[in-house]
Protein backbone atom coordinates (compact mmCIF):
# COMPACT_ATOMS: atom_id res chain seq x y z
CA UNK A 1 0.00 0.00 0.00
CA UNK A 2 1.04 3.67 -0.16
CA UNK A 3 3.93 4.34 2.17
CA UNK A 4 2.73 6.98 4.60
CA UNK A 5 5.13 9.87 5.12
CA UNK A 6 5.65 11.51 8.48
CA UNK A 7 2.90 14.07 7.91
CA UNK A 8 -0.59 12.62 7.60
CA UNK A 9 -0.96 11.02 4.14
CA UNK A 10 1.38 13.62 2.67
CA UNK A 11 -0.46 16.70 3.93
CA UNK A 12 1.58 19.86 4.29
CA UNK A 13 1.35 21.59 7.68
CA UNK A 14 -0.76 24.45 6.26
CA UNK A 15 -3.25 22.24 4.41
CA UNK A 16 -6.84 22.98 5.41
CA UNK A 17 -10.33 22.43 4.11
CA UNK A 18 -10.90 23.74 0.62
CA UNK A 19 -14.35 24.76 1.83
CA UNK A 20 -12.72 27.33 4.11
CA UNK A 21 -11.41 30.70 3.00
CA UNK A 22 -7.68 31.24 2.77
CA UNK A 23 -7.93 34.78 4.13
CA UNK A 24 -10.27 37.54 5.22
CA UNK A 25 -9.59 39.34 1.95
CA UNK A 26 -10.69 36.32 -0.09
CA UNK A 27 -13.92 36.02 1.91
CA UNK A 28 -14.67 39.73 1.49
CA UNK A 29 -13.94 39.63 -2.22
CA UNK A 30 -16.64 37.01 -2.83
CA UNK A 31 -19.19 37.43 -0.02
CA UNK A 32 -18.97 41.17 0.77
CA UNK A 33 -20.34 40.47 4.26
CA UNK A 34 -22.94 42.75 5.78
CA UNK A 35 -23.50 41.10 9.17
CA UNK A 36 -20.41 38.90 9.57
CA UNK A 37 -17.92 41.72 9.09
CA UNK A 38 -15.14 40.25 11.21
CA UNK A 39 -11.60 39.35 10.10
CA UNK A 40 -11.13 37.57 13.43
CA UNK A 41 -14.11 35.30 12.70
CA UNK A 42 -12.52 34.18 9.45
CA UNK A 43 -9.21 33.48 11.18
CA UNK A 44 -11.01 31.47 13.86
CA UNK A 45 -12.74 29.34 11.21
CA UNK A 46 -9.34 28.36 9.80
CA UNK A 47 -8.33 26.98 13.21
CA UNK A 48 -11.52 25.00 13.88
CA UNK A 49 -11.36 21.22 14.08
CA UNK A 50 -13.34 19.24 11.49
CA UNK A 51 -15.94 18.58 14.19
CA UNK A 52 -16.24 22.25 15.12
CA UNK A 53 -16.38 23.37 11.49
CA UNK A 54 -19.15 20.90 10.73
CA UNK A 55 -21.05 21.95 13.85
CA UNK A 56 -20.82 25.65 12.96
CA UNK A 57 -21.89 24.99 9.38
CA UNK A 58 -25.00 23.06 10.34
CA UNK A 59 -25.83 25.45 13.18
CA UNK A 60 -25.85 28.28 10.63
CA UNK A 61 -27.94 26.18 8.27
CA UNK A 62 -30.58 25.49 10.95
CA UNK A 63 -30.67 29.17 11.91
CA UNK A 64 -31.16 30.21 8.29
CA UNK A 65 -33.96 27.69 7.81
CA UNK A 66 -35.69 28.86 11.01
CA UNK A 67 -35.57 32.56 10.09
CA UNK A 68 -36.67 31.80 6.54
CA UNK A 69 -39.65 29.85 7.89
CA UNK A 70 -40.57 32.69 10.25
CA UNK A 71 -40.55 35.17 7.35
CA UNK A 72 -42.69 32.77 5.34
CA UNK A 73 -45.21 32.67 8.18
CA UNK A 74 -45.38 36.47 8.10
CA UNK A 75 -46.46 36.24 4.47
CA UNK A 76 -43.15 36.83 2.69
CA UNK A 77 -43.07 33.80 0.42
CA UNK A 78 -40.88 34.71 -2.51
CA UNK A 79 -41.10 36.93 -5.56
CA UNK A 80 -43.41 34.54 -7.41
CA UNK A 81 -46.10 34.63 -4.70
CA UNK A 82 -48.54 37.45 -3.90
CA UNK A 83 -47.02 40.20 -1.77
CA UNK A 84 -48.40 40.75 1.72
CA UNK A 85 -49.84 44.12 2.62
CA UNK A 86 -47.28 46.87 3.17
CA UNK A 87 -48.06 47.02 6.88
CA UNK A 88 -45.47 48.93 8.99
CA UNK A 89 -46.02 46.51 11.88
CA UNK A 90 -45.43 43.50 9.61
CA UNK A 91 -42.35 45.11 8.09
CA UNK A 92 -41.06 45.90 11.55
CA UNK A 93 -41.44 42.24 12.57
CA UNK A 94 -39.59 41.19 9.44
CA UNK A 95 -36.53 43.37 10.04
CA UNK A 96 -34.83 41.35 12.85
CA UNK A 97 -35.63 38.12 11.01
CA UNK A 98 -33.95 39.41 7.85
CA UNK A 99 -30.93 40.56 9.86
CA UNK A 100 -30.62 37.16 11.55
CA UNK A 101 -31.06 35.37 8.23
CA UNK A 102 -28.30 37.46 6.63
CA UNK A 103 -25.96 36.66 9.52
CA UNK A 104 -26.77 32.93 9.38
CA UNK A 105 -26.30 32.76 5.60
CA UNK A 106 -22.98 34.59 5.77
CA UNK A 107 -21.88 32.17 8.51
CA UNK A 108 -22.93 29.26 6.30
CA UNK A 109 -20.89 30.66 3.42
CA UNK A 110 -17.95 31.22 5.76
CA UNK A 111 -17.78 27.43 6.19
CA UNK A 112 -18.74 26.52 2.64
CA UNK A 113 -16.64 28.37 0.06
CA UNK A 114 -17.81 26.08 -2.74
CA UNK A 115 -21.41 27.07 -2.05
CA UNK A 116 -20.46 30.75 -1.94
CA UNK A 117 -18.87 30.45 -5.38
CA UNK A 118 -21.80 28.53 -6.86
CA UNK A 119 -24.73 29.84 -8.90
CA UNK A 120 -27.00 29.05 -5.95
CA UNK A 121 -25.41 31.90 -3.95
CA UNK A 122 -25.57 34.48 -6.75
CA UNK A 123 -28.96 35.95 -5.81
CA UNK A 124 -28.27 36.07 -2.10
CA UNK A 125 -24.92 37.79 -2.62
CA UNK A 126 -26.73 40.53 -4.55
CA UNK A 127 -29.57 40.85 -2.04
CA UNK A 128 -28.03 40.41 1.41
CA UNK A 129 -27.29 44.15 1.66
CA UNK A 130 -31.05 44.68 2.10
CA UNK A 131 -30.69 45.76 5.77
CA UNK A 132 -28.42 48.62 4.66
CA UNK A 133 -31.24 50.06 2.53
CA UNK A 134 -34.10 49.27 4.91
CA UNK A 135 -34.94 52.82 5.96
CA UNK A 136 -35.09 54.05 2.37
CA UNK A 137 -37.16 51.12 1.13
CA UNK A 138 -39.70 51.39 3.95
CA UNK A 139 -40.78 54.77 2.59
CA UNK A 140 -42.53 52.94 -0.27
CA UNK A 141 -43.97 49.51 -1.06
CA UNK A 142 -40.57 48.55 -2.40
CA UNK A 143 -39.64 47.08 0.98
CA UNK A 144 -42.19 44.29 0.53
CA UNK A 145 -40.86 43.42 -2.92
CA UNK A 146 -37.30 43.41 -1.65
CA UNK A 147 -38.12 41.08 1.27
CA UNK A 148 -39.91 38.74 -1.12
CA UNK A 149 -36.86 38.79 -3.41
CA UNK A 150 -34.64 38.09 -0.40
CA UNK A 151 -36.80 35.07 0.44
CA UNK A 152 -36.45 33.73 -3.11
CA UNK A 153 -32.68 34.12 -2.96
CA UNK A 154 -32.42 32.41 0.42
CA UNK A 155 -34.54 29.53 -0.86
CA UNK A 156 -32.24 29.15 -3.87
CA UNK A 157 -29.21 29.15 -1.55
CA UNK A 158 -30.78 26.43 0.61
CA UNK A 159 -31.67 24.35 -2.43
CA UNK A 160 -28.11 24.71 -3.70
CA UNK A 161 -26.78 23.42 -0.40
CA UNK A 162 -29.10 20.39 -0.52
CA UNK A 163 -28.11 19.66 -4.12
CA UNK A 164 -24.43 19.69 -3.17
CA UNK A 165 -25.09 17.42 -0.19
CA UNK A 166 -26.93 14.88 -2.34
CA UNK A 167 -24.21 14.99 -5.00
CA UNK A 168 -21.56 14.21 -2.37
CA UNK A 169 -23.28 10.90 -1.55
CA UNK A 170 -22.50 9.58 -5.03
CA UNK A 171 -19.23 11.42 -5.63
CA UNK A 172 -16.47 8.98 -6.67
CA UNK A 173 -18.27 5.82 -5.50
CA UNK A 174 -21.28 6.33 -7.76
CA UNK A 175 -19.23 5.66 -10.87
CA UNK A 176 -17.29 2.55 -9.81
CA UNK A 177 -17.93 -1.17 -9.41
CA UNK A 178 -15.49 -2.79 -7.00
CA UNK A 179 -15.60 -5.42 -4.22
CA UNK A 180 -16.21 -3.90 -0.80
CA UNK A 181 -12.61 -4.38 0.31
CA UNK A 182 -11.22 -2.56 -2.72
CA UNK A 183 -13.90 0.12 -2.61
CA UNK A 184 -13.24 1.07 1.02
CA UNK A 185 -10.45 3.57 0.24
CA UNK A 186 -12.64 5.29 -2.33
CA UNK A 187 -15.40 5.68 0.26
CA UNK A 188 -12.88 7.25 2.63
CA UNK A 189 -11.79 9.55 -0.21
CA UNK A 190 -15.44 10.47 -0.86
CA UNK A 191 -15.90 11.31 2.80
CA UNK A 192 -12.77 13.49 2.86
CA UNK A 193 -13.89 15.40 -0.24
CA UNK A 194 -17.32 15.84 1.36
CA UNK A 195 -15.81 17.93 4.16
CA UNK A 196 -13.44 19.81 1.89
CA UNK A 197 -10.16 17.93 2.34
CA UNK A 198 -9.57 17.60 -1.39
CA UNK A 199 -5.81 17.04 -1.40
CA UNK A 200 -5.82 14.21 1.12
CA UNK A 201 -8.98 12.83 -0.54
CA UNK A 202 -7.05 12.50 -3.80
CA UNK A 203 -4.19 10.79 -1.99
CA UNK A 204 -6.55 8.21 -0.50
CA UNK A 205 -8.17 7.66 -3.89
CA UNK A 206 -4.63 7.02 -5.17
CA UNK A 207 -4.14 4.49 -2.40
CA UNK A 208 -7.32 2.80 -3.62
CA UNK A 209 -5.95 2.53 -7.16
CA UNK A 210 -2.68 1.17 -5.80
CA UNK A 211 -4.63 -1.41 -3.80
CA UNK A 212 -6.37 -2.59 -6.97
CA UNK A 213 -3.03 -2.98 -8.75
CA UNK A 214 -1.59 -4.98 -5.85
CA UNK A 215 -4.63 -7.25 -5.78
CA UNK A 216 -4.40 -7.84 -9.54
CA UNK A 217 -0.68 -8.64 -9.21
CA UNK A 218 -1.47 -11.09 -6.43
CA UNK A 219 -4.33 -12.81 -8.28
CA UNK A 220 -2.32 -13.17 -11.51
CA UNK A 221 0.88 -14.22 -9.68
CA UNK A 222 2.98 -11.42 -11.17
CA UNK A 223 6.61 -11.14 -10.03
CA UNK A 224 9.58 -8.86 -10.62
CA UNK A 225 12.99 -10.42 -11.05
CA UNK A 226 16.10 -8.41 -10.20
CA UNK A 227 19.61 -9.81 -9.77
CA UNK A 228 18.31 -13.35 -10.11
CA UNK A 229 15.71 -13.00 -7.35
CA UNK A 230 11.96 -12.91 -8.02
CA UNK A 231 9.74 -10.88 -5.68
CA UNK A 232 5.90 -10.89 -5.82
CA UNK A 233 4.81 -7.65 -7.48
CA UNK A 234 2.19 -7.12 -4.76
CA UNK A 235 5.04 -6.63 -2.27
CA UNK A 236 7.05 -4.09 -4.27
CA UNK A 237 7.41 -0.41 -3.47
CA UNK A 238 5.07 1.78 -5.48
CA UNK A 239 7.58 2.85 -8.14
CA UNK A 240 8.55 -0.73 -8.98
CA UNK A 241 4.91 -1.84 -8.83
CA UNK A 242 3.93 0.79 -11.42
CA UNK A 243 6.80 -0.10 -13.75
CA UNK A 244 6.16 -3.84 -13.38
CA UNK A 245 2.45 -3.57 -14.17
CA UNK A 246 3.24 -1.31 -17.13
CA UNK A 247 5.27 -4.16 -18.70
CA UNK A 248 2.29 -6.54 -18.66
CA UNK A 249 0.38 -7.23 -21.86
CA UNK A 250 -2.64 -9.37 -22.66
CA UNK A 251 -1.33 -12.55 -24.28
CA UNK A 252 -3.74 -12.52 -27.23
CA UNK A 253 -4.38 -8.84 -27.86
CA UNK A 254 -0.82 -7.76 -26.99
CA UNK A 255 -2.20 -4.54 -25.49
CA UNK A 256 -0.83 -3.23 -22.21
CA UNK A 257 -2.71 -3.80 -18.98
CA UNK A 258 -2.13 -0.18 -18.02
CA UNK A 259 -1.71 2.53 -20.60
CA UNK A 260 0.99 5.17 -20.70
CA UNK A 261 -1.59 7.67 -19.39
CA UNK A 262 -2.43 5.43 -16.42
CA UNK A 263 1.26 4.94 -15.70
CA UNK A 264 1.73 8.72 -15.73
CA UNK A 265 -1.28 9.15 -13.42
CA UNK A 266 0.15 6.65 -10.94
CA UNK A 267 3.55 8.34 -10.95
CA UNK A 268 1.84 11.69 -10.46
CA UNK A 269 0.04 10.36 -7.37
CA UNK A 270 3.30 8.92 -6.07
CA UNK A 271 5.00 12.30 -6.54
CA UNK A 272 2.09 14.06 -4.84
CA UNK A 273 2.40 11.80 -1.83
CA UNK A 274 6.17 12.19 -1.67
CA UNK A 275 5.92 15.98 -1.95
CA UNK A 276 4.10 15.94 1.38
CA UNK A 277 6.98 14.11 2.99
CA UNK A 278 9.43 16.59 1.41
CA UNK A 279 7.59 19.94 1.16
CA UNK A 280 10.66 21.77 -0.08
CA UNK A 281 10.56 20.03 -3.45
CA UNK A 282 6.81 20.53 -3.83
CA UNK A 283 4.45 19.37 -6.55
CA UNK A 284 2.10 21.51 -8.58
CA UNK A 285 -1.44 20.30 -7.95
CA UNK A 286 -4.14 20.15 -10.64
CA UNK A 287 -6.74 22.89 -10.61
CA UNK A 288 -9.56 20.41 -10.08
CA UNK A 289 -8.65 17.70 -7.60
CA UNK A 290 -12.22 16.39 -7.68
CA UNK A 291 -12.01 15.58 -11.40
CA UNK A 292 -8.65 13.90 -10.84
CA UNK A 293 -10.11 11.75 -8.04
CA UNK A 294 -13.00 10.60 -10.24
CA UNK A 295 -10.50 9.65 -12.96
CA UNK A 296 -8.46 7.66 -10.43
CA UNK A 297 -11.55 5.79 -9.19
CA UNK A 298 -12.86 5.04 -12.67
CA UNK A 299 -9.40 3.78 -13.73
CA UNK A 300 -9.30 1.43 -10.73
CA UNK A 301 -12.80 0.13 -11.49
CA UNK A 302 -12.03 -0.41 -15.18
CA UNK A 303 -8.78 -2.28 -14.47
CA UNK A 304 -10.36 -4.51 -11.86
CA UNK A 305 -13.33 -5.46 -14.00
CA UNK A 306 -11.16 -6.00 -17.06
CA UNK A 307 -9.02 -8.49 -15.14
CA UNK A 308 -11.66 -10.16 -12.98
CA UNK A 309 -14.11 -10.82 -15.81
CA UNK A 310 -11.69 -12.72 -18.07
CA UNK A 311 -9.41 -15.74 -17.85
CA UNK A 312 -7.09 -14.34 -20.50
CA UNK A 313 -3.43 -14.47 -19.52
CA UNK A 314 -1.10 -11.58 -18.83
CA UNK A 315 2.48 -11.85 -20.05
CA UNK A 316 5.15 -11.99 -18.86
CA UNK A 317 4.27 -13.43 -15.41
CA UNK A 318 7.83 -12.67 -14.32
CA UNK A 319 9.01 -9.19 -15.36
CA UNK A 320 12.72 -8.51 -15.68
CA UNK A 321 13.80 -5.29 -14.02
CA UNK A 322 15.37 -3.03 -16.65
CA UNK A 323 14.85 0.39 -15.04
Amino acid sequence: MLERPSSLFGLRPNTHMTWLWNSWEEYVDIVHPVALDSPQRVRMSQMDSWFDAGHCLYKALRELEEKSHALYELGFRGKDDPEPACDPVLVGQAYPLVMDAVHAAEELLLYHKRLAKSKAAYGFLHQHSLPNHWSRYTQTRRIVREINQFMSDVEELLQGFEAMKEAEDEFIVGSIDLPDLLESDFRVARNLFSVGFDEVGLLIAGRGLEGVLRRIADLRHISLEAKGKAVPASELDLHDLIETMYQLRWKTKRTRLISADTRALLHYLRALRNSGAHPAIGTRHPVNLREKAVLVAETASRLWNEVSETKAHLRPPVVQKTW
